[in-house]
């Protein structure tokens, strides 16, 4: 059985929304932080950052939310939620995804890190919220949430009028964000498309609501 190793609510979120969309039995390991089991010998054996996500199948262990949800979808095609290699379509789809861990994560986590990351959890040792540097990931956050405010103009996801895996990687950005504070809400758009996204089952399994 494919294993998820997570610890709510991260970007190992994602791994679980691609899961519940391809409707495929999987374990949830979720390790408890505060106890660091993150960083047991066992679990860093798995992922050697100790952090998660990092899925484990019958045939290979893996980690990066992005790569993970790539290869599962990649596995189940006849799901249809990502583009066929080498289409134009493809080509938008890996934009896309890229996007999310290049340029969308980035300034989220620098506004977490920043303003409500507990100090005792911060790297290294000692260091503190740089005001400065939450106002940076603020306006950089604003800068991409126009961007994908522009592409959604005229569409219902990322890639037109069907979901796809891109949707399931920016879709927990703008839950990260709205969870943390940022103003996704200034972003009607934007604020409808996460709203569909809310709305599908595998979304709500993988959340909760």
């Amino acid at each position: 059985m494919i294993e998820l190793f997570e610890i709510p609510p991260t970007r190992s979120q994602r791994v679980k929304w691609a899961l519940e969309e391809l409707e495929i039995e999987y374990s949830c390991h979720t390790l408890d932080a505060e106890q660091g089991q993150q960083n047991s010998e066992s679990y860093r054996a798995i992922h050697p950052l100790g952090v998660v996500p990092a899925l484990k199948t019958e045939t290979y262990t893996i980690f990066e939310s992005v790569a993970i949800v790539l290869q599962l979808l990649d596995e189940h095609p006849q799901k249809n939620l990502a583009p066929g290699p080498g289409t134009p379509e493809r080509a938008r789809y890996y934009q896309w995804c890229v996007f999310a861990c290049a340029e969308l994560d980035p300034p989220i986590m620098m506004y977490f890190d920043n303003t409500l990351r507990p100090l005792e959890f911060m790297r290294p040792p000692g260091t503190v919220h740089d005001a400065g540097l939450a106002q940076r990931g603020l306006e950089d956050f604003k800068t991409r949430a126009e961007v994908l405010s522009a592409v959604l103009k005229d569409r219902d996801f990322l890639l037109g009028a069907n979901f796809s895996g891109a949707d399931i990687l920016i879709g927990h950005s703008c839950f990260m964000a709205r969870h943390i504070g940022l103003p996704i809400s200034d972003y009607p758009r934007l604020q409808a498309y996460y709203s569909r996204l809310q709305q599908r089952p595998g979304h709500k399994r993988a959340y909760g609501g």
